[in-house]
């Protein structure tokens, strides 16, 4: 018995052997007679070309709704009260703010106004959209280092209104025209790409 069973170790090692070479063959065989379908099946594809379902316009459209989204959900917080460190729901500082409206669009930005003057990319105030930062010197006289920060609600042939945290009124919408922010006004920040 114990013969048998050692014939049978060296013969399937044979037989798995064999089946390896018949599987190989006939897959050289298929691939042979089958180019071109085989090559049109297992043809790379480059991901461009699996994720290019969409045109550019749509593309900017989802983008901006986003956008409108960020900004809606934004403005449904006016009137909150100002509180130093607040990070909402209820109360809120500026940068506490910007946080809060972005982390509920699976967004996180930095803990300070001082941390968002540097994230995301910087960009030209005309060309401002919905949803960018703008980043503001601190109010207190002789501080000139960041100090605040809003998000802009819209530009309306260079007219921006933003909305932010302000200290003694909370919650609400200001003009960066207004002379108390076109002052203190350092720059805009973009987080969403377009």
């Amino acid at each position: 018995m114990e013969l048998i069973k050692a014939i049978m170790k060296d013969k399937l090692f044979y037989v798995v052997l064999a089946a390896i070479l018949v599987v190989s063959s006939a897959m050289n065989f298929n691939e042979s007679h089958n180019a071109d379908l085989l090559q049109e099946y297992y043809q790379p594809v480059e991901a461009s070309d699996t994720l290019e379902t969409e045109s550019v316009e749509e593309k900017q459209e989802i983008v901006m709704t986003l956008r409108d989204s960020l900004v809606d959900y934004a403005l449904t917080l006016q009137g909150r009260p100002y509180k130093y460190a607040g990070k909402g729901p209820n109360v809120f500082d500026c940068s506490g703010f910007t946080c809060y409206v972005y982390k509920n669009f699976n967004f996180q930005l930095p803990a300070s106004s001082s941390l968002q003057s540097k994230f995301g990319v910087e960009t030209v105030t005309e060309e401002v959209k919905k949803g960018d930062l703008l980043i503001f010197k601190s109010p207190r006289p002789g501080v000139n280092s960041v100090g605040h920060v809003g998000m802009v609600v819209s530009n309306e042939n260079g007219k921006i209104n933003f909305i932010h945290s302000s200290t003694r009124r909370g919650v609400v919408i200001d003009s960066l025209s207004h002379k108390h922010y076109k002052a203190r006004y350092l720059g805009a920040r973009r987080v969403l790409t377009d």
